[in-house]
């Protein structure tokens, strides 16, 4: 039989029967959060907040913006995400357990000196402690739609946990400048090489304009030499920044290849994969051919020019378009350690190689161009081109030591201001109130999880009860055209002798009344069918229980020892009642059943198993089945009173 489908009245009745259960239920679950709130340690939350500027450093004063854009990221932050890894570093949370001594202030002495003992040495308990701050204790996560990182600290004493989180900031500042600090000494080291060497050039340069003025004496060109000296002057000016920031550029990708040193992949194979790759190759050539045209219009016309426009839309994406192949290149090579460091040390490097290639096509583009203009400056007169030559190299020199020196000053600026990256807006105090447990929320949350686990106890009750538990459900296995009588749960005789009416009056002279299990109501029921019939005639009733009452009684188990004797009393009586004990204890009773008028099978609801229904077929008929034990709980036919 296929399994019937719940309906609502079907789940409302449920709920009405097993309405104890789910308070049962919801009450212990309830009792259970309050225990919990009244023993659990209350845990403070102190907390700081702090400003991390994540912004590009300043230019460096050169006309393509900046002769060292590739430092740009020494002085601004990095993404937010690297400032909580190193708020939350070993580096950080270490020093910090060391100058507050929380490895004896948050591990019981016990459990240290059981460690010890085990051969366990302090760092070994420091680095267990860290491992449990940063899980359990610390959470470090921006604040949404800005640059502020919050730094929270939950601990049972408020006074320790505001100090735990005022000394991560504090030391999150140090080592925050520290790195800064680092990186900036590239970009001096750079600038002090650098520096002598333009300054002597620049001076050679002087001298030899000048001797060569005196000796030829030879001062001025004309008009159309001089606008070709001024164009060639400046293609060579910027292929010479072009160079220097190539260098940097190579600086600063040794500096990150440095901290790649420790993973699998050689740094000299992922170098050699950028060299020989074709498709870098071909957007190389591709960046050199545009920024060549690119200089040729913008001799001829503005910036807001369409054409420049478009050349300079083209650039960017080609540049883009760059980038986007160096990270795949260089992902793909490099193995996945899971330490943030080697993730950043890896973005740095991505970001260098493709600023490095971008100066590499931009020297090679303008020194393309300065090489075609010396062609045309060769057919001068040799005297003229010998003095377009000198002053050609004065005037690049000049400038190249200009802005060499006006970068040094920014750095030495931007180190005296470097700890203007991180700015704290918030230090933590003790807070005042515990933030744990939340006694209202954790009580609502009992209630609401006792709500569910009294269903979740019903339903799962009701399931496993295999019982026929319901009039509907009876209904449905038995057949409502089946069942001849429903008889409420009640002491009132004239209560069900009047439910008992009907399927009295429809029997045959011999009624044979059992059930499959006991305890169903047999005897009952029989009992009174034979009391409701005695008033129009003559009945017997055959019960192995001692009643009284208008109708005569004799020993069911007569009828197994001298199966013969229905025959006479059905000719000395008008009715006859047989009370058989079940099927279950006592099968031996089935030919009598087979030998009656009428079969009557009583069905307890919340006794009899629905299972059990499979041993009516040794009956051969089974003239109406009789619903025993209606309640208000699992009927309708029971009115409310």
């Amino acid at each position: 039989m296929e399994e019937r489908e719940l309906t609502l009245g079907d789940i409302l009745s449920m709920f009405k029967r097993r309405s104890k259960l789910f308070w049962i239920v919801l009450v212990l679950t309830v009792f259970t959060t309050g225990v919990y709130l009244l023993f659990a340690q209350p845990q403070y939350e102190a907390s700081a907040k702090v400003k991390v500027s994540t912004q590009k450093g300043m230019s460096l004063g050169l006309s393509v913006e900046g002769l060292l854009g590739g430092l740009s990221g020494l002085f601004g932050g990095g993404s937010l995400e690297d400032e909580i890894q190193i708020m939350l570093s070993r580096r950080n949370i270490v020093a910090v357990i060391d100058e507050l001594d929380l490895v004896h202030k948050l591990l019981d002495e016990k459990d240290i000196k059981k460690a010890m003992e085990n051969g366990l040495t302090e760092d070994d308990l420091k680095l267990s402690l860290y491992n449990y701050m940063v899980e359990k204790l610390i959470t470090v996560e921006p604040v949404k739609n800005s640059s502020i990182i919050q730094v929270k600290v939950s601990l049972h004493d408020p006074k320790l946990a505001a100090e735990i989180a005022n000394k991560i900031v504090e030391n999150y500042v140090n080592i925050s400048e520290s790195i800064a600090r680092t990186r900036l000494g590239a970009k001096k080291e750079f600038l002090e090489e650098q520096i002598p060497k333009v300054e002597q050039e620049l001076k050679e340069a002087e001298n030899k304009l000048k001797v060569f003025k005196e000796e030829n004496k030879v001062y001025s060109i004309g008009a159309q030499t001089q606008n070709l000296i001024n164009r060639y002057s400046t293609f060579l000016q910027k292929a010479e920044e072009y160079k220097i920031a190539l260098e940097m550029a190579q600086k600063l990708s040794e500096f990150y290849t440095s901290k790649l040193k420790d993973l699998d992949v050689e740094i000299e194979k992922l170098r050699d994969s950028i060299t020989f790759d074709p498709i870098i190759s071909q957007l190389k050539s591709r960046l050199i051919n545009i920024q060549i045209e690119l200089a040729g219009l913008m001799e001829r016309y503005t910036e807001t020019n369409p054409a420049v426009v478009q050349k300079k839309a083209e650039l960017e994406e080609t540049q883009k378009q760059l980038k986007t192949e160096l990270e795949r290149l260089l992902t793909s090579q490099v193995k996945k350690t899971g330490y943030t460091i080697y993730g950043e040390a890896l973005s740095s490097l991505i970001k260098a190689e493709s600023e490095r290639i971008l100066y590499q096509t931009q020297y090679e583009a303008f020194k393309k161009l300065y090489e075609d203009l010396e062609k045309e400056l060769s057919k001068l007169p040799e005297l003229e081109q010998q003095l377009i030559e000198l002053e050609r190299d004065y005037k690049v020199k000049e400038t190249i030591y200009t802005t060499l020196l006006q970068a040094k000053y920014e750095s030495l600026i931007s180190e005296a201001a470097i700890t203007a990256n991180v700015n704290v807006i918030d230090w933590a105090v003790p807070p005042l109130s515990p933030s744990k447990p939340n006694k209202k929320l954790t009580l609502a949350v009992g209630g609401v999880l006792g709500i569910f686990l009294g269903i979740l106890a019903v339903f799962f009750a009701e399931f496993t009860d295999r019982r026929i538990k319901s009039e509907s459900e009876a209904e449905y296995l038995l057949g409502v055209e089946k069942i001849v009588a429903r008889v409420p749960l009640t002491n009132k005789s004239e209560v069900i002798e009047k439910v008992l009416g009907i399927s009295a009056v429809k029997a045959g002279k011999v009624v044979f009344i059992t059930a499959i299990e006991d305890g169903a109501g047999v005897s009952t029921t029989a009992k009174h069918m034979a009391h409701l019939l005695s008033k129009k005639g003559k009945v017997l009733l055959l019960t192995e229980e001692n009643v009284d009452g208008p109708f005569d009684r004799k020993d069911v188990f007569d009828l197994l020892r001298n199966p013969e004797i229905l025959e006479e009393f059905k000719e000395h009586y008008d009715k006859v009642i047989i009370d058989a004990p079940s099927l279950k204890r006592t099968p031996e009773f089935l030919p009598v059943a087979e030998k009656s008028d009428t079969t009557y099978i009583v069905i307890r609801l919340e006794h009899t198993y629905s299972e059990d229904l499979k041993m009516l077929h040794s009956l051969k008929k089974v003239d109406g089945f009789i619903l025993n034990g209606l309640t208000r709980r699992n009927s309708t036919y029971v009115e409310e009173k």
